[in-house]
């Protein structure tokens, strides 16, 4: 399945990446640990649990910044080649860029495979464990987040959240309340709650309430409850719930759909997701372009230069399009794909045009 010329071709674009991708993932953790030192002082947040904090956001950058490492990998470790005519030799011996590139992408599968995985396992868990570590570090309020949703702690109240909808609302709360002995006195169960006026206003409430001789059993249209999370703080539990692995984001918006709510913020999450590996091959014509295509007359400077260009506009184009597609109710889908398909054209073109 690999020839010799495959086992070769991969083994420099794959140290490139490998370099870049480490690279990239470094510098945003140093920008994000310099950002974060001004949390000192804050609560019981040090020195020690930035590094901390910043360690388990390590995964989640990575996987960020990988198709832009695929891309930049790609066009030193291809351009390399080039400048010592490797290239040429291997057209010279019959391989034509097609070939070269099926080299590259059989290479490069493996390894995007692998990122995937760490996407959907490791990266969301420990952007969940990290947020939720940051907010008992700096508030009062002790606050875990679960694949099954949020749980937040006060006083001798647990409160239960399994999905926050649009930053604004919750939906399937409940509520433990203990004595201070540590005895459970109620359970109760709401649809949906919602803040109005400072004041979580709780919907088609059940309650159970525990006494020394029987357990009172009653329905409530709606019933105020003591809880202090603020918009702010709902905010970052709404941050919290998009962690999510595909397949956890596919449960939350059947949950909320079967709730009558719009679920087109998280379906674009979800068909982000979906097209990640897509998007990296994306990358990698990109960079095949910068190789075979008009600019492989420039130096290598300049063609690193290119490679980051071309990334970063594709960034500020997929950072645009796709909450335009929300804000002007287009499908989803089309807003999570946009900027892919776009650039999937631009290598095509620029790999098919002569310099």
């Amino acid at each position: 399945m690999y020839s010799i010329l495959d086992r070769y071709v991969g083994k420099n674009v794959i140290l490139s990446i490998l370099l870049v991708s480490v690279c990239l993932t470094l510098f945003a953790a140093l920008i994000q640990l310099i950002d974060g030192l001004r949390y000192i002082g804050r609560g019981n947040i040090d020195f020690l649990f930035v590094l901390y904090y910043v360690g388990l956001k390590l995964p989640s950058i990575y996987v960020t910044f990988f198709p832009i490492a695929i891309l930049i990998g790609c066009v030193v470790g291809l351009g390399l080649m080039a400048r010592n005519s490797e290239i040429i030799i291997l057209q010279s011996i019959g391989l034509s860029k097609l070939s070269i590139g099926l080299s590259c992408v059989k290479s490069v599968l493996p390894f995007i495979l692998v990122v995937v995985f760490i996407g959907e396992t490791l990266a969301p868990y420990y952007d969940r464990k990290s947020e939720s570590e940051f907010d008992k570090m700096s508030n009062t309020i002790g606050i875990s987040v679960t694949n099954a949703g949020a749980w937040v702690k006060e006083n001798n109240n647990f409160y239960g959240i399994a999905a926050i909808i649009n930053g604004k609302k919750m939906a399937g709360v409940v509520r433990y309340e203990f004595d201070y002995s540590g005895q459970l006195k109620s359970f109760r169960k709401a649809s949906s709650g919602e803040l109005v006026d400072g004041k979580w206003k709780m919907k088609n409430v059940i309650v159970q309430e525990m006494n020394d001789n029987e357990v009172k059993n009653y329905f409530m249209n709606e019933e105020e409850w003591p809880l202090n999370v603020t918009e702010k703080r709902l905010s970052i539990l709404c941050e919290l719930s998009e962690s999510m692995s595909v397949l956890q984001l596919y449960d939350y918006i059947k949950y909320i759909e079967t709730n009558g709510v719009d679920s087109s913020r998280y379906r674009l999450s979800f068909y982000s997701k979906i097209i990640s590996p897509f998007i990296m091959l994306v990358m990698m014509l990109l960079a095949l372009s910068t190789i075979f295509g008009p600019l492989r007359s420039m130096n290598m400077g300049a063609r690193i230069l290119a490679g980051i260009t071309l990334g970063f506009a594709y960034y500020v184009l997929n950072q645009i399009v796709a909450p335009f597609s929300l804000v002007y109710g287009i499908p989803p889908f089309f807003g999570a794909n946009f900027a892919s398909v776009v650039f999937a054209i631009l290598a095509v073109y620029l790999l098919r045009r002569k310099s």
